[in-house]
């Protein structure tokens, strides 16, 4: 099954500041995705930081959304998105490996870097990705 928000939270209680933060939710939710974890697996699987395909969405959504109690000028927040990923890609065998530069083509505007992942075959996985071709 994929991390819910509550399971992220009880396996990184530094972040419990945003237990109940309905934006929190809302990043964590749009992250959680299947065509946001497909996105990200694909960055990772090209040598790019997980959050690049991502990051411009989740910048706008904190942007557009009206009353936000998030905001992506403190460095804990930020961290906070990158612990999230973690915690989504981990069911699928993805472990972070390094840090690197955002590219400027994922239109990042407040946050400047993020982990890379690969896939470990010896990590214990309950889901996976499945694309299949079918004849229409």
């Amino acid at each position: 099954m994929k991390t819910t928000f509550n399971e992220f939270l009880l396996n990184n209680t530094k972040c419990n500041k945003f237990d109940g933060n309905t934006d929190a939710i809302m990043i964590f939710d749009y992250l959680s995705k299947d065509e946001s974890i497909i996105k990200m697996i694909e960055a990772c699987d090209s040598g790019k930081p997980a959050l690049s395909p991502v990051v411009h969405a989740i910048e706008e959504l904190v942007e557009t959304t009206p009353n936000v109690s998030i905001s992506f000028e403190d460095k804990f927040t930020k961290q906070t998105v990158g612990t999230m990923i973690k915690s989504i890609l981990e069911p699928f065998g993805y472990r972070p490996t390094s840090q690197k530069i955002l590219p400027k083509s994922s239109g990042a505007q407040k946050f400047t870097s993020a982990h890379c992942y690969e896939f470990d075959p010896d990590a214990p996985r309950t889901m996976r990705i499945v694309k299949v071709i079918e004849t229409i």
